[in-house]
């Protein structure tokens, strides 16, 4: 399967792997993160222990059969084994088909920003933090429409978190950027051809993990509903992650790297990912602008190989 050998895709990825001499430095930095105010959140505080706190969200998550984990990220412990040292910060990742399949359905791409996923880390002042994106973010990113299953979700996620922490959740507004930072390539290969090309690439570069792979359409035939095709990958190599975390945790809300392949009414295949620059951004992220070009070329030229016929 591993049959990709293009020489400009596999530089351009031995380049998110090792250049990031530059960014060690900065691992070490002081964080942004006194009182988040990345637009489009939701977050409470607590003065309580963070591993308490992550293991009173994934219990309550894993006591409602409705609802899945996908993935949990320990990106201190990732940090920690790529040589670089991150406060406490864990991401879960879960969902519930029943709710995230209308959002989907309005608009597949959607998907990018789906499964859900809640965010726990230590501030500067030792507090601890949990984040979350809130639907009205994604409504907004994706125009969604008047979808039912939206305000359940939002209480679901409110719940969660102040059932955790014993704090009322805060709501950061979002901002009108409509679909802005999410870049999109159109495949001349089919959805399988383009989904297995990726993942091709991605198991050629060892030190990228792949955390998990999502299949959101199976998930809604599980429930009964209908989706286009449409698969999400999430990626990651905390050599390049960490110091971005480092200047805004909040940063861990979309990271690990994420790409969504999908098929649309008309049989036509894309590719979509986030660009890093708006991820920067959106986060209060403006000192590692080499890291992100870094990343930027990378994620360009992964899509590429699954879009580029074989």
């Amino acid at each position: 399967m591993k049959t990709l050998t293009l020489t400009s895709i596999f530089f351009s990825a031995l380049l998110l792997i090792t250049s990031c001499d530059s960014d060690d430095d900065k691992s070490t930095q002081i964080p942004d993160n006194d009182t988040p105010e990345t637009a489009g959140i939701g977050y409470s505080e607590t003065n309580e222990d963070p591993t308490n706190i992550y293991n009173a969200i994934t219990a309550t998550l894993n006591a409602n059969d409705n609802i899945g984990i996908v993935a949990e990220v320990n990106h201190s412990a990732n940090a920690q084994n790529a040589g670089l040292s991150l406060d406490y910060t864990r991401t879960v990742y879960f969902g519930n088909p029943a709710l995230g399949t209308p959002l989907m359905q309005d608009n597949i791409q959607a998907g990018l920003d789906l499964p859900q996923r809640i965010s726990v880390y230590t501030d500067e002042d030792n507090h601890t933090v949990v984040t979350y994106n809130s639907v009205d973010y994604i409504i907004n990113r994706h125009s969604l429409g008047t979808v039912s299953s939206t305000e359940m979700i939002e209480n679901a996620l409110a719940n969660i978190v102040e059932s955790a922490t014993g704090e009322a959740v805060v709501l950061n507004p979002i901002e009108n950027e409509g679909s802005k930072g999410i870049v999109s390539v159109a495949s001349s290969n089919d959805f399988d051809t383009t989904y297995n090309n990726i993942i091709n690439t991605l198991n050629n570069l060892e030190p990228i993990s792949i955390m998990a792979e999502l299949d959101h359409q199976a998930n809604a035939e599980s429930i009964g509903m209908e989706l286009m095709p449409a698969k999400l990958i999430i990626f990651g190599n905390p050599v390049l992650g960490t110091p971005l975390m480092n200047e805004s945790r909040t940063m861990a809300l979309d990271l690990p790297q994420k790409m969504l392949v999908y098929q649309d009414a008309e049989g036509k295949v894309h590719i979509i990912y986030n660009d890093p620059f708006y991820l920067a951004e959106r986060h209060d992220v403006d000192d590692n602008d080499d890291t992100l070009e870094t990343i930027s070329q990378a994620l360009e030229n992964i899509a590429n190989s699954g879009a580029s016929e074989s």
